[in-house]
């Protein structure tokens, strides 16, 4: 597993103090691989006991596991960027690379092969999604469309809450947040619930409020740390979105072919 992705992907079920740890272990990797674990704790702020939790909650025995398993994944992170360096690769998208196997290696193909047949079984899907999700959530949209689903979406969070005023209990509801403890996502989903509409979400982080209140989760990998730009996450997400519609096109071929079909026509006859 990646260390810095991982601290990044259970952030929000640590404990306070443990968050601590985590944030300064993601800022300063290069130099936790040679503290013992009482200069950590004290750069960190909390006991040496809170960080013997940190790195069992992290699936370690000890500190000194996760220190070798840090320090291997700075290892491959520098022959990366050594490689790009020599021109292979930019290091930018050496980062991408590396994301894209990690999200191959992460999202489940059963969990999508099920939102696919809940999405094809919806009358219509609503869409709860803000900021760079927001991006996401429009880009599903275009996407169901090309497939025959009717899809509800607007990028402002207030017109989502009006939007779910006309739900119907055959109606499906698909959150996307990368923290997955986005307030207004959070809320309307709450909304959702009350008025017995099925959830699915789609979200970076194993462990978040909107994965507790869902009846099916989609986790893309959270990115890898400090220096990690604000599209890893985000292609994990347009990744599940691409898997589920490969489902939805293997699960109603014909309906899928329909479309494209008039869609063709349509477009044809625009020119």
């Amino acid at each position: 597993m990646n260390v810095l992705a991982t601290i990044n992907g259970l952030f929000p079920s640590l404990t306070k103090s443990e968050q601590k740890v985590a944030q300064y272990v993601e800022v300063n990797a290069d130099e936790v691989v040679h503290l013992s674990i009482g200069d950590l704790s004290q750069k960190a702020g909390v006991a040496d006991t809170t960080v013997i939790r940190f790195c069992r909650k992290l699936k370690f025995r000890g500190y000194q596991d996760f220190k070798v398993a840090l320090t291997r994944d700075l290892a491959i992170s520098q022959e990366r960027v050594k490689a790009a360096n020599d021109g292979e690769t930019y290091p930018v998208v050496a980062e991408y690379l590396d994301y894209l196997k990690q999200a191959n290696a992460q999202i489940d193909l059963t969990n999508v092969d099920q939102a696919a047949k809940m999405i094809d079984q919806a009358g219509r899907v609503f869409l709860l999604a803000a900021g760079f999700s927001g991006i996401v959530g429009r880009y599903f949209r275009e996407r169901m469309k090309r497939l025959g689903k009717v899809v509800v979406f607007d990028g402002d969070t207030h017109l989502q809450t009006i939007d779910l005023a006309s739900i119907q209990p055959h109606d499906l509801v698909i959150a996307i947040s990368q923290t997955g403890n986005t307030v207004d996502v959070v809320r309307n989903i709450q909304l959702a619930g009350k008025l017995k509409a099925p959830v699915i979400s789609i979200t970076n982080y194993l462990d978040s409020e909107i994965s507790s209140m869902s009846d099916l989760t989609l986790v893309a990998p959270p990115g890898h740390g400090k220096d990690s730009s604000e599209l890893p996450p985000v292609m994990g997400q347009l990744v599940i979105i691409d898997l589920i519609c490969q489902h939805l096109r293997d699960q109603n071929p014909e309906r899928a072919k329909e479309m494209r079909d008039r869609i063709n026509s349509v477009l044809i006859e625009g020119l």
